[in-house]
């Protein structure tokens, strides 16, 4: 999800924020985390169509950016572009906070890992920092690691590295517990290990940015990253097994998707990709709001579209949750937030087609 605002809009953001609760305090108050096996509480406002198709709730000022599913809780977890908090929602709509803010950031790309009992959030104040004044601060990413069962945070993992530019936007995991986090300024994938360690990945002049480049990735079970660029629409494969010189291609598409925010990978190994229009109107002109989904015959060197949703019925989608129940498209009305507006009004529409459903990371 691209960020940056002109001064203009920045200021329009400031302004907008500045009447509603500051970054650092939870949007949905609760007085206890959610546990695993407890039915979601009841929403702020709840609308159900179409069986289910689109679940609509509302929560104030929340504007969600990531999603995954969780089928522990048979739930969404979203994070929160504006208070960096993370939140249930559940098939009903309701939505309740899970964990509380970890300050003065937007909480952005999530995933489940319940092999360790683990929900991987990637978090930055690169958003933040473009609205308010966070003094000394130094620029801030990680991920943060939260018990899947209580919610409570376990570790936070700094991949700024001191860097004057950071932003941490989305990530994944392999089978063995390794994180992968894209910045989507920086030219580097960095990898976490299970011990905390941080290391680079890859560093390819591909993958620089002067405004914002890797945003969505994946991990593919057959053993290699799938990431694209949000201001190209570029698809790389990832090998970490590969030697250096060979270890990134380029995915041969027929189309740049240009706009590209988040992927999700379904059980055929067809890919989910996410489109949107937000950056047009901060300087990165060409996305439009749809959803492609992707087929490959050979390993990802090349790939088809296999079907295109353009445009997509809900404004402003930013990634997907891949369920036993279909694939649903987040949209969380963060456009509105960067244009200095407010909204509280949470979108999952279902990919038609998509009903057999089938967990994935």
């Amino acid at each position: 999800m691209f960020r940056s605002l002109p001064l203009a809009a920045a200021a329009a953001g400031v302004a907008a924020l500045a009447s509603i609760a500051p970054l650092a305090l939870p949007a949905v108050a609760v007085a206890e985390p959610v546990p695993a096996a407890a039915a979601p509480a009841a929403a702020q406002s709840v609308s159900l169509h179409q069986g289910a198709d689109v679940i609509t709730g509302r929560a104030t000022e929340l504007y969600p950016e990531g999603i995954a599913w969780d089928p522990t809780r048979r739930a969404f977890l979203v994070g929160s572009a504006s208070q960096g908090n993370l939140s249930v929602i559940g098939q009903d709509g309701s939505i309740k906070e899970l964990a509380p803010s970890i300050g003065m950031v937007s909480t952005l790309g999530i995933r489940v890992d319940t092999a360790r009992n683990r929900i991987l959030v990637a978090y930055s104040d690169f958003w933040v920092r473009q609205r308010l004044d966070v003094g000394n601060q130094p620029p801030t990413s990680g991920v943060a690691v939260f018990a899947l069962d209580t919610g409570k945070l376990q570790r936070k993992v700094d991949v700024a590295g001191g860097r004057g530019r950071t932003f941490a936007n989305d990530l994944t995991f392999d089978r063995r517990g390794n994180i992968y986090v894209t910045d989507s300024v920086s030219d580097t994938i960095q990898r976490i290990g299970l011990d905390g360690k941080v290391t680079p990945l890859v560093t390819d002049p591909r993958f620089a940015a002067d405004i914002v480049g890797l945003n969505g990735i994946v991990w593919h079970p057959d053993g290699y990253l799938l990431a694209v660029r949000y201001d190209t629409g570029v698809m790389f494969k990832i090998n970490p097994n590969a030697p250096a010189h060979r270890r990134v291609t380029e995915v041969k598409l027929p189309r740049p998707l240009v706009g590209t925010d988040g992927l999700g990978l379904r059980p055929d190994g067809s890919l989910v990709v996410v489109t949107n229009s937000i950056g047009a109107a901060v300087g990165v002109p060409g996305g439009v709001d749809a959803v492609t989904v992707l087929e490959s015959k050979d390993g990802w060197r090349t790939a088809g579209f296999s079907k295109r949703l353009d445009p997509w019925a809900t404004q402003g989608p930013t990634t997907v949750a891949v369920t036993p129940h279909g694939d649903y498209v987040l949209s969380g009305d963060v456009g509105e937030l960067m244009a200095g507006r407010t909204s509280d009004l949470v979108t999952l529409r279902r990919i038609p087609g998509s009903e057999s459903g089938g967990y994935a990371r």
